[in-house]
């Protein structure tokens, strides 16, 4: 039997991404959960899992091109040596998301579809479920455990609307997220300011494309450099590298950061060492290796003796230009990113576009005051400026 692996739905603002490389070849056995190929977006690279078992027998797209969300990128059988129709019909519209019979693995909402339904016995079907990407979208929107559902799509597939109706029963009855005891006593403790400004990125657009061209197998995201450029600002900032404890301001000697990262369950702060100290390899390494775990739910690496000072979220990858953020408990403050979007401004009297980020510093008061937050947030902007 014929399947076409579908190019993952990678999320609300990827339309499409560019396919870096192929790990499995036409010939090649191909085993459930294996890794088949290396998908890139604006924000990250991932690898993409199959779903199916099967031999892979022909690649649609070529490394380095680009491939539009739910469109056909390869074909699978059953059998090595299995016929099968090699054409793509011109114009083939994405699969329908009950048609959707693989699913996807890994850290960001990764899909393979073929276009038959599952031949999975259903007692391993449910072992393994499997969601559209419309689904694990909406699912990680609400904070909740898709896994623990039951789909009404074929071979139990998940779809939106099991998220939808599994979502309206927990209103009625279901405990708070372990991020509401957290949120409580920040709020209650902590007293927030904020600080705003809108940085010019377009030197690190410039560089991240560059960076990339020149390291295919090691690519940045804007995450990966928002958070080196955080930990080099709260090194030069000594007055925000510290943290408030029984009345007193005690300093820290690392500039660790604290990511708010999003998994299927909700929100998980992750600490990660001091990024100013590493090379931008040993970086980028370092936060594929540290996300990877924590979406895989593994053990990540042992946190730092005390809290960092900063923590840092990053929103705009879904298309949110500007928000504030709670300080986590033990933090003395939070910056808070949204998205990069084009805008006109007027420099020396002259109109010119550039790329443009809102940066919210939420701080807290007792130990930072406004003057230490513009100046950490003029040493980010240089940082960023400085690549």
């Amino acid at each position: 039997m014929k399947h076409q692996i579908i190019m993952p739905d990678l999320g609300q603002t990827a339309a499409e991404g560019k396919i870096v490389r192929w790990l499995k070849r036409p010939g090649d056995q191909i085993a459930q959960g294996d890794p088949i190929l290396e998908v890139e977006t604006d924000k990250v690279t991932m690898e993409v899992e199959s779903y199916k078992a099967g031999y892979l027998r022909a690649l649609l797209v070529n490394e380095g091109e680009m491939a539009s969300a739910m469109a056909p990128i390869a074909i699978l059988t059953d059998e090595p040596e299995e016929a099968y129709d090699s054409a793509t019909p011109a114009g083939m519209e994405p699969a329908a998301e009950t048609d959707v019979p693989l699913a996807p693995a890994s850290a960001s909402e990764q899909l393979i579809s073929g276009s038959q339904t599952s031949s999975l016995p259903p007692l391993e079907a449910a072992r393994h479920p499997a969601a559209t990407p419309a689904a694990r979208s909406r699912a990680r929107e609400l904070r909740m455990d898709w896994r623990q559902l039951t789909g009404s799509g074929p071979d139990r597939l998940i779809i939106r609307r099991d998220i939808e109706n599994a979502w309206q029963k927990q209103q009625a009855f279901g405990p708070a997220s372990p991020m509401a005891a957290i949120t409580a006593k920040s709020v209650a403790e902590i007293p927030h300011f904020y600080v705003t400004v809108d940085a010019e990125v377009t030197e690190m657009l410039q560089w991240r494309a560059q960076w990339n061209e020149a390291h295919p197998k090691l690519h940045a995201s804007w995450n990966d450099i928002f958070v080196r450029a955080a930990s080099l600002a709260l090194k030069d900032t000594h007055g925000l590298n510290v943290h408030y404890r029984d009345g007193q301001i005690e300093a820290n000697t690392t500039a660790d950061i604290l990511l708010v990262a999003a998994v299927e369950s909700g929100l998980r702060l992750v600490s990660i060492p001091d990024p100013s100290r590493s090379s931008w390899e040993e970086h980028l390494r370092t936060m594929r290796r540290t996300l990877d775990d924590i979406q895989q739910n593994r053990v990540v690496s042992p946190p730092p003796r005390a809290t960092p000072a900063l923590a840092l979220s990053n929103l705009g990858m879904f298309g949110v230009k500007q928000f504030t953020a709670i300080i986590p408990p033990g933090c003395a403050a939070i910056l808070a990113i949204g998205a990069v979007r084009e805008e006109a401004i007027v420099r020396n009297r002259q109109l010119k576009m550039e790329d443009i980020c809102a940066l919210t510093l939420a701080a807290d008061h007792r130990v930072i005051d406004g003057i230490t937050a513009a100046r950490f947030l003029e040493k980010f902007q240089r940082h960023l400026k400085a690549l």
